[in-house]
């Protein structure tokens, strides 16, 4: 699957919103909890950045990034999930 020109990338996401919440998907979908979700980061005034997807143990988790911790731990609060440590950039030697 390709991206369309100008669309942010999983990898970007991450990188630049450091703060990630993983949360695992329930059997049925995020349902009316997506409508939440969104409704937390209009709430904030803040911007919806998904960041990757993993399946680990026949469990689906989503991952939500954010650029400040409290607004991570807010959405841990509220949503569940669990807040993972920054992901720190990784730099190539010269």
């Amino acid at each position: 699957m390709t991206r369309r020109k100008g669309e942010r990338t999983v990898r970007a996401n991450e990188r630049e919103f450091p703060h990630i919440v993983e949360m695992s998907l329930p059997e049925g979908g995020l349902g009316r909890t997506l409508d939440l979700i969104y409704d937390f980061h209009q709430e904030r005034r803040i911007e919806v950045r998904r960041g990757g997807f993993r399946r680990r143990n026949d469990r689906d988790f989503v991952r939500w990034c954010f650029v400040s911790h409290a607004d991570a731990t807010a959405f841990e609060s509220r949503f569940g999930g669990q807040v993972l440590a920054p992901i720190k950039p990784s730099h190539k030697p010269l």
